[in-house]
């Protein structure tokens, strides 16, 4: 009797264990980048508010040493081993902080902290995130320690309100794609023949309307022709959907005044020319 409870028993601590597998939460290391005294507070305010959601968090500056002997922490870096930085650590996805302080006088300066979130499986970014900008104010007889002093006070609220947005981002992606390899899709952006106004429009309304939107960047611009890539959770489908919709909003619609191209995750977008213009007078007593 005891050997069957026995055996139940383990039955239901294996399915809970599996079932824990299931919806654990992926692990991520944490960098900050240059040197600053108040590093430490940082990260440790934002892994405790990952920790707290069941995230498991390692800091990243501890494996960055592994890899390298030179000073070298810049985010390039850390992209281009992020494979050797994933496996020595174990983790998959990468956070990358830092704090930016920049003294505008003697008695002003202005500090945010920017981050960069990147997954190591698929190779983009997820989100790039900053804090808002907080003014501190110093008086005439705040000298290098109460600067020092006010400096740290901003940099722990800010790092607490940067823990609470990245942790909102990662459950946010978790629940609308299930699946942390499939978080960040990158898609590729050609317009061809458009005004400058509509591109200021399309791009607008992909970064403030489109559902999904996690980052757009290397966005050029010449002569005719635009381009940008774009990072999105949201479907190819979807996306195509919703640039027809927002074209036939500024009277642009599709195979009338423009063809729609899509090749795997690269979409080709070719405005027609006008073909209701005079045109140019020409040399009528040659040409009659």
């Amino acid at each position: 009797m005891i050997f069957f409870r026995t055996i139940i028993n383990l039955t239901f601590l294996l399915a809970s264990v599996n079932l824990m597998a299931s919806d654990q939460k992926p692990s991520i290391s944490i960098f900050i980048l240059d040197k600053n005294e108040n590093n430490q507070t940082i990260k440790l305010s934002i892994s405790s508010h990952l920790t707290q959601n069941g995230f498991i968090t390692k800091d990243g500056n501890i494996f960055l040493k592994k890899i390298t002997n030179s000073n070298v922490n810049n985010l390039e870096f850390i992209i281009e081993n992020s494979d050797t930085l994933s496996q020595i650590s174990d983790t998959e996805l990468l956070i990358i902080l830092k704090l930016n302080h920049q003294l505008i006088n003697n008695s002003v300066s202005k500090i945010f902290i920017s981050s960069e979130i990147y997954n190591t499986r698929t190779k983009n970014f997820i989100s790039s995130w900053s804090t808002s900008r907080k003014i501190i104010n110093y008086s005439n007889k705040c000298d290098s320690i109460c600067k020092n002093l006010l400096i740290t006070e901003a940099a722990i609220l800010l790092s607490d309100q940067l823990g609470k947005s990245i942790t909102g981002i990662l459950n946010a992606k978790s629940k609308e794609v299930k699946n942390y390899n499939n978080i960040s899709k990158t898609y590729n952006f050609k317009l061809f023949n458009f005004r400058q106004k509509d591109i200021i429009y399309i791009t607008d309304v992909m970064i403030n309307e489109f559902p999904g939107f996690i980052k757009i960047s290397n966005e050029e611009s010449y002569g005719k022709q635009s381009s940008w890539t774009y990072y999105s959770s949201s479907q190819l489908l979807k996306l195509k959907k919703w640039l027809v919709i927002s074209l036939a909003e500024i009277n642009f619609n599709l195979d009338d005044d423009y063809e729609l191209i899509i090749s795997e995750n690269n979409f080709f977008i070719k405005k027609f020319p006008l073909f209701n213009s005079v045109g140019s007078k020409g040399n009528t007593s040659k040409f009659n």
